[in-house]
């Protein structure tokens, strides 16, 4: 990466986008930021006329399913029980919990939630090939935080060879 000093941004006008487009506008903003952020801090600067880089950003989310089953606990009324409680609960446990060592059934919650692919390609300008790939995968919830935008793009660079 040593032979490239700066970059600019590729459109993709092929994003996907779904959904709320408010909240897409975001996630997308957040997501342009956080590259940048990173390429700059790695010695790069943006140049927007003459780019040794091409920043190509893809973004795909697929809808998916998951299910939780946790049981659930009858026994009234509650007793001390006598085993021996990790020391990472105290001082925080329940101290009736004995008592709930009779499981009478389970309880099933089912959601939906987004996982999303970000890829973000480096591409030399002249050659027009790819010379360097990250890619993140990671559930998109609708209220994404910035920060867990930036921490997701901080993840990709962590593999980033520098300059």
């Amino acid at each position: 990466m040593s032979n490239y000093n700066t970059f600019a941004y590729l459109p993709n006008t092929n994003a996907e986008v779904e959904g709320d487009m408010y909240n897409e506008e975001n996630i997308n903003t957040g997501i342009v930021e956080a590259v940048k952020t990173n390429l700059t801090q790695n010695g790069f600067e943006l140049e927007r006329n003459n780019p040794d880089l091409l920043v190509l950003l893809s973004k795909a989310t697929d809808r998916e399913v998951a299910t939780t089953t946790e049981p659930v606990y009858a026994s009234y009324p509650y007793t001390t029980g006598v085993t021996t409680v990790s020391s990472y609960y105290n001082p925080y446990y329940y101290y009736g919990y004995g008592g709930y060592n009779n499981v009478i059934g389970c309880d099933t919650d089912t959601y939906s939630y987004k996982e999303g692919t970000l890829v973000i390609n480096l591409i030399d300008r002249k050659t027009k090939n790819t010379v360097w790939k990250g890619v993140a995968t990671d559930a998109i919830y609708k209220q994404i935080s910035p920060g867990a935008i930036r921490q997701m793009v901080n993840d990709i660079f962590e593999k980033f060879p520098g300059k």
